[in-house]
């Protein structure tokens, strides 16, 4: 039987209490949540050159592989991800003013470069979970 280190806190916050567990168990848990994630493989190894490299040379079975164990973790894009223009720049306002700037062309430019590796969501109540 396996058995997990983990502690709660009895330190609180008004967002709830402090959870402390080993890394090989937050790690189990993200795997199990990152098996729900759809990866487009076509998209997915046309996108990332260095991935259909090691799937063909056969260092990697398959781009969902490859994003399960670390393309997650590296902040890659599952599948192509279309951002809601109006909402975005709405929730986003500074997207809005690099924009205007000539910085960027788009919210979807914004989101594809950085927004998604800063959490930031391409529309209302959207998830990477299927």
């Amino acid at each position: 039987m396996r058995s997990y280190n983990y502690l709660i806190s009895t330190a609180g916050t008004p967002n709830g209490h402090y959870v402390e567990l080993l890394e090989s168990r937050l790690l189990e848990l993200l795997h199990a949540l990152l098996l729900r994630v759809k990866v487009d493989a076509a998209w997915y190894l046309a996108t990332y050159p260095d991935v259909a490299a090691a799937v063909k040379k056969g260092a990697l079975k398959s781009a969902r592989e490859h994003y399960i164990r670390s393309g997650y973790f590296e902040n890659r894009l599952p599948a192509p991800v279309k951002v809601d223009e109006a909402w975005y720049i709405n929730e986003y306002p500074d997207v809005l003013t690099a924009i205007k700037s000539g910085a960027l062309s788009s919210a979807q430019q914004h989101f594809e470069r950085n927004g998604f590796k800063e959490g930031r969501l391409p529309a209302p109540g959207w998830s990477l979970l299927a």
